[in-house]
């Protein structure tokens, strides 16, 4: 249990300790599949049109819209990396705040503060 992260709060303490005591007494010892891989699968999540969206694209290899739009937020985190370019490095970065605000509103895992703190500090240092 990690107790050194400030955004952990009191309700996710409560349920890791009450995972470890259940864990202590046994109680996920005969569980079924124990010592099988865990099967993760989008067939229980949506309605009958979205699991075959999601079929679709799997199929075609594309890349679900968090994937894609973490990608690019990769990237750009490079490119800014990279660019010396005051003017540049600016409009990287305004590309940077956009991308981390789409995926912030799409996506279920938002980005953190942490994610683009580096970058940002950096910048207002040059400033």
């Amino acid at each position: 249990m990690v107790l050194d992260t400030p955004s952990i709060d009191v309700f996710q303490l409560i349920a890791e300790r009450k995972i470890a005591e259940a864990m202590e007494r046994g109680e996920f010892d005969h569980l079924p599949g124990k010592g099988r891989p865990l099967r993760f699968d989008d067939d229980d999540l949506g309605g009958p049109a979205e699991r075959l969206a999601r079929k679709i694209l799997k199929n075609a290899d594309i890349p679900p819209l968090e994937v894609s739009l973490r990608r690019e937020l990769a990237e750009l985190k490079r490119e800014y990396a990279r660019t010396k370019d005051p003017v540049a490095r600016r409009t990287i970065l305004r590309e940077i705040r956009w991308m981390v605000l789409r995926i912030n509103l799409l996506c279920q895992r938002p980005v953190t503060a942490e994610a683009t703190e580096a970058i940002l500090d950096e910048y207002d240092e040059r400033r």
